[in-house]
């Protein structure tokens, strides 16, 4: 007994019938600041009489009961166990005998256990869902390519009296705020950054400013505490202000129809492995980021409303109001980036976001619509009917000559037979039985000068990243309209310099 009192963080003591200590024993002593035998002769209902478990439990034992439970002493953390004394079994109870092992590191190695456990099933769900939007997305981008192809060369054929153009823009602007959808869907798989260049934060926020103001409540005033001189981000700008409107447009429903205050505010930091374990569902790395944080005078949120809100189409509100947060979540993700949530009922929300900082200065990178014509023999590699028939008839009023083929194996084996021919490929990157990267491997072996432009419903780091830095003509992000890929064309067929 003795080996086990000296050496394990164990306390033993007994009390008489009084509840005056006799006994204080036990290198767990020293965990509550108190010497062995410091505490006989006092009462223990004294000593601890801010503590009611022990009082309780040595007096239930002094009624014959043998008692266990848990007590925290000077932050510490105790399981305890006391048994009626009985120096002779048929004779009266005595006193009480009984134990207490410190187990603070155990509780806290269990209660951390219990939280990565919870951290990696909120990931596994947040990854099951991303498959599971990204794979809708691919299929809806190439019905999107479909209607935008066609409806885009139906209007480039009409004569522009026709009646028949005010229908179609009606379509095309239709098809374009569903790939507006398919963009979030495929942000929330973590897939879906385009046109990525480097961004200043704070430039971004005051574009959308007015149009955040014009969105939320008046009686919600909206703040901007914007850093001058931040480091840029390696970003897609409207990505980057679809976040920023989401936060800000939860905020103010979250301050309903109250008058409050969305404060946006902008920075950089440097962010160390203790802060980014801090960060929802992350996984970056230490270094220099860029935040936006958005913090809102609301209602705020319990730990349980907290722990869903990045679920897709989860709401507080009557009605669904769609993939909301969880979007924010997937855009942030794509971006290397990760999200912190401070709330408590009463007292708002705090939103933070992190960014990786880029050594590249801030710029922009206009875009112009090009109209072209060519001629040359063309060949579409899709495994979808819809995204074929909408790029032949795209490409034949550019004045090419086309054929298809609806796998990447039937590709591989049409290029092969009109290899002289061929004057550009275009090469879907998903499709069955040969990948758009093995397609591309099998052209690349029989003529290595052909221009080949991938297509995908990915964003092009993503969709390019398995393909050789020495093949690719370029890539073209799914859906798209006539003008996008004249455009494509224009710059793959362009005479070398």
């Amino acid at each position: 007994m003795r080996l086990v009192v000296d050496n394990v963080d164990i306390i033993l003591w007994s009390v008489d019938v009084n509840g005056v200590l006799t006994l204080t024993e036990g290198q767990g002593l020293a965990k509550v600041g108190v010497r062995p035998g410091q505490s006989v002769g006092k009462s223990i209902f004294d000593l601890y009489a801010d503590v009611p478990e022990v009082g309780e439990n040595v007096r239930a034992s002094l009624a014959g009961e043998e008692r266990s439970y848990t007590t925290t002493l000077r932050g510490r953390i105790f399981e305890s166990r006391c048994s009626p004394l009985r120096p002779d079994p048929a004779g009266p109870i005595t006193g009480v005998i009984g134990f207490s092992i410190d187990v603070t590191e155990r509780d806290r190695a269990e209660n951390e256990r219990a939280s990565l456990q919870a951290q990696l099933l909120q990931v596994q769900k947040l990854e099951s869902l991303g498959l599971l939007a990204g794979g809708i997305a691919h299929d809806f981008n190439n019905f999107l390519t479909a209607i935008l192809g066609g409806a885009g060369t139906a209007r480039l054929q009409l004569p522009s009296e026709s009646p028949a153009r005010a229908d179609l823009e009606i379509v095309i602007s239709a098809a374009r705020r569903a790939a507006d959808l398919t963009r979030q869907m495929l942000a929330y798989s973590g897939k879906g950054r385009f046109e990525i260049r480097p961004v200043d934060v704070s430039q971004a926020v005051k574009e959308i400013a007015s149009l955040l103001e014009t969105t939320i409540s008046k009686k919600v005033q909206m703040r901007l505490e914007l850093a001058a001189g931040l480091p840029a981000i390696e970003a897609d700008v409207a990505q980057v202000q679809q976040v920023l409107m989401n936060l800000v447009i939860n905020g103010a429903e979250a301050i309903g129809d109250e008058r409050g205050t969305v404060l946006v505010t902008t920075g950089a930091q440097d962010v160390d492995e203790g802060f980014a374990r801090r960060f929802f569902a992350s996984e970056i790395r230490t270094g220099r980021y860029v935040f936006i944080e958005v913090h809102d005078t609301g209602s705020g949120m319990d730990a349980e409303t907290k722990a869903k809100i990045f679920d897709p189409f989860f709401t507080t509100k009557f009605t669904g109001r769609g993939l909301g947060l969880s979007a924010v979540l997937g855009i942030v993700r794509s971006h290397g980036g990760a999200i912190r949530v401070d709330s408590s009922p009463g007292r708002g929300s705090t939103f933070k976001v992190v960014f990786p900082a880029s050594d590249q200065p801030a710029g922009v990178s206009p875009r112009t619509a090009v109209r072209y014509h060519g001629h040359g023999l063309a060949l579409v590699i899709d495994d979808d009917q819809g995204v074929r028939s909408a790029a032949r008839r795209m490409m034949k009023l550019f004045g090419f000559e086309v054929i298809e083929a609806e796998n990447g194996r039937i590709g591989a084996e049409m290029f092969a037979r009109h290899a002289g021919e061929i004057t550009v490929v275009l090469l879907d990157m998903t499709m069955p039985e040969m990948s758009g990267e093995e397609t591309f491997r099998a052209i690349r072996r029989v003529r290595e000068d052909v221009p080949v432009i991938l297509t995908s419903g990915y964003d092009e780091v993503e969709a390019t990243s398995r393909f050789t830095s020495k093949g690719l003509a370029g890539f073209l992000q799914k859906p798209f309209a006539p003008d996008e890929l004249a455009a494509k064309l224009a710059a793959a067929l362009a005479p070398s310099k």
